[in-house]
């Protein structure tokens, strides 16, 4: 007996129909997203954990926490963070 194979694709399509599935897999999306632009900043500016979290005044362990856990974040620490990479934060709606 032949066993047809299923797809990541058509999985993921199959569970992204629920709403709530939908709803925390655009979440954790948009975390990545944002992880992912604070790393660039400080990669870009040529900074380590260590000399960002000098510049804004914190801890290294606590400038880690932020990259890491960033949705939990503040607007003022994300933009003591920019600052700090010699950067700005610009907000837009849809």
């Amino acid at each position: 007996m032949k066993v047809k194979g299923v797809t990541f694709s058509e999985v993921k399509a199959k569970a992204l129909a629920d709403p709530a599935v939908r709803a925390a897999w655009e979440e954790e999306h948009r975390e990545e997203e944002m992880q992912a632009m604070l790393n660039a900043m400080r990669l870009k500016a040529g900074l380590t954990q260590s000399e960002v979290a000098k510049r804004m005044g914190i801890s290294s362990p606590a400038v880690s926490q932020l990259e890491h856990n960033v949705m939990n974040a503040s607007l003022e620490m994300l933009e003591r963070y920019a600052a700090a990479c010699g950067a700005q934060i610009k907000l837009s709606f849809r």
